[in-house]
């Protein structure tokens, strides 16, 4: 059990919505402050990065020489690092779905 730093009394586990994300955090009881642990604002973070993004976004293909390539918003470059040279993805393609699949490794 969590103690508050401030005053000592042990703090109660609450679920509460913050800017449209439901996470778990630490209240205390007396005074009402209120405390993330590192696993609690880990999972909070990921879901506001998730929030950030679009569910899915319409993009054209553009040619580039003799190839064809594909612009990424400026979020998704954000969120998944894309900018950075060390940064690898992986592409798959399902014909029979007509599906592109791409995925940061």
């Amino acid at each position: 059990m969590k103690k508050c730093h401030k005053c000592g009394k042990p703090m109660k586990l609450i679920v509460e919505p913050y800017e449209g994300i439901v996470s778990e955090a630490y209240r205390c009881p007396k005074c009402k402050t209120t405390i993330f642990t590192e696993d609690q604002a880990l999972a909070f973070g990921k879901q506001y990065q998730q929030k950030l993004l679009k569910e899915k976004y319409a993009k054209h293909p553009i040619k580039i020489g003799h190839s064809y390539g594909m612009i990424f918003p400026r979020d998704l470059v954000r969120v998944f690092n894309l900018d950075s040279k060390d940064t690898k993805l992986n592409i798959r393609a399902d014909r029979a779905k007509n599906k592109i699949e791409i995925t940061v490794i």
